[in-house]
């Protein structure tokens, strides 16, 4: 339900983003809470809540609170599974539940028609640039491999300091994906910021709407962040929704670049056979 927030997150009023905020922070007490309570904590009436609700999830504030509850509970047993004490023959089942509630999560926050449009701008993009470091690095790494397959002209380095000298090459005719689950790396901000002075679209891909990253870009995809407390560190699960977001973006520009993508990987192909 958090992700229903998120997604028209940009299109509420300055009053319900207010509700909306609440919402995102205190999402485990509002179940216990009266909807006077809520409306108080968050600073407005019990009728604008009212109409929050029904404007964001089509339903009552009491059935928001047990679909709510119902909600968290889901994750609980989707993710809250993880125990240094769990048998290693149902660590699985647990992965791939934890995965499955990111994914259907990352396209509960995300409009495919959004996708989609970003899809087109990096297709028709002279230059695609791509910022990130650490875990997300390795997820910016794997996208430009393969729209280097498509024949797209992508661009990623390890060196912070470099990709930040890349983003003063940024013209209109380029796109920039910055990945930071956070939306506060500096190593991504600065060549973000100097990119998107140049004139380059920016895409951010992060774990909320509500970031130095995403307030400073023209599009963003929103992957949740699910991590249960055991797995925090490796940020395993928000990696996994990264993934996932940048697969269908390399699928969306591959329809876009051709109505045949596999013959563009064939040409892909051709060329490393010199190789051989």
């Amino acid at each position: 339900m958090i992700g229903k927030i998120r997604l028209v997150y940009d299109e509420l009023s300055k009053s319900d983003k207010r509700i909306a905020d609440y919402f995102l922070e205190h999402k485990k007490d509002i179940v216990s809470m009266s909807i006077q309570q809520v409306a108080d904590a968050a600073g407005t009436s019990s009728a604008s809540v009212s109409r929050f609700v029904q404007k964001v999830f089509g339903i009552s504030f009491a059935d928001t609170k047990i679909e709510l509850a119902m909600s968290m509970e889901e994750k609980e047993e989707a993710g809250g599974q993880f125990e240094w004490s769990l048998d290693f023959d149902k660590i699985p089942a647990a992965l791939l539940a934890g995965m499955q509630c990111v994914f259907e999560d990352t396209l509960k926050m995300n409009r495919l028609s959004d996708l989609e449009e970003i899809a087109e701008i990096l297709a028709a993009a002279d230059t695609i640039y791509l910022f990130g470091v650490g875990a997300s690095g390795i997820v910016a790494q794997d996208l430009v491999q393969k729209l280097i397959k498509l024949g797209k002209r992508a661009i990623y380095t390890h060196d912070s300091n470099l990709g930040t000298i890349n983003s003063s090459l940024c013209t209109e005719k380029d796109a920039v994906i910055s990945i930071s689950n956070s939306g506060l790396t500096k190593e991504v901000l600065v060549p973000s910021r100097k990119a998107k002075q140049r004139g380059a679209k920016l895409i951010a891909i992060s774990g909320t709407m509500k970031n130095k990253l995403c307030d400073l870009s023209d599009y963003r995809i929103v992957i949740p962040n699910n991590e249960p407390r055991i797995l925090r560190l490796t940020s395993m699960f928000s990696r996994y929704g990264q993934f996932f977001a940048i697969d269908l973006l390399f699928i969306g520009v591959a329809k876009k670049l051709s109505d045949n993508p596999e013959k563009l990987l064939e040409n892909y192909k051709d060329i490393l056979l010199e190789l051989k």
